[in-house]
């Protein structure tokens, strides 16, 4: 991957925090270490007692807990990916990719619902949408993520086979009916 002379406006290309967080998201173990947290989020999330929607329970503050530390290792993931490959302005960006930004999006959640005050806002909603950190994934595994891009670029067709099935479907309606 080509990224750009500076990270920000700011951090140079041979600035050597920037030059180590470029090495340290092209190395695989990154990623590896990155769906493994993945995997066990999943897991854990799986686990997660739903019905219990005010944490009575020791086993969901267990996960709660430990959800804390995925939420902080997600934050830090951006925060390295952002530093390094820039935010939006620059070539190969980090938010110029879809797959990034619903990655940007879950982390974005996860910080959200763990500030402690804001007027007026019931924030144990936003713990439903913890189901989304499973989709990270979908950056990691390139099979996967040209599976996804094929099926997005194909819902416009599909949208014109539900637009003539309906017509069939009115049709037979009407003759069904006479």
């Amino acid at each position: 991957m080509v990224y750009d002379e500076a990270s920000l406006f700011c951090c140079k290309g041979g600035h050597k925090l920037r030059r180590g967080f470029v090495y340290v998201i092209c190395h695989p173990y990154f990623d590896n270490f990155i769906i493994t947290m993945i995997f066990l989020n999943s897991v854990l999330l799986a686990c997660y007692n739903y019905s219990d929607r005010e944490n009575e329970t020791e086993w969901n503050k267990i996960i709660e807990n430990i959800g804390v530390i995925f939420t902080i290792t997600f934050t830090i993931e951006c925060f390295i990916k952002v530093i390094a490959m820039g935010f939006i302005a620059h070539r190969n960006s980090y938010m110029r990719d879809y797959f990034n930004c619903l990655d940007f999006l879950v982390v974005l959640i996860g910080i959200v619902e763990f500030i402690p005050f804001l007027p007026g806002a019931d924030l144990k909603a936003l713990r439903t949408l913890r189901v989304l950190r499973p989709l990270k994934s979908i950056n990691a595994f390139p099979s996967m993520r040209r599976l996804i891009e094929s099926l997005l670029a194909s819902l416009p067709s599909l949208g014109n086979a539900v637009v003539f099935m309906f017509f069939i479907f009115i049709l037979f309606g009407i003759l069904g009916v006479q």
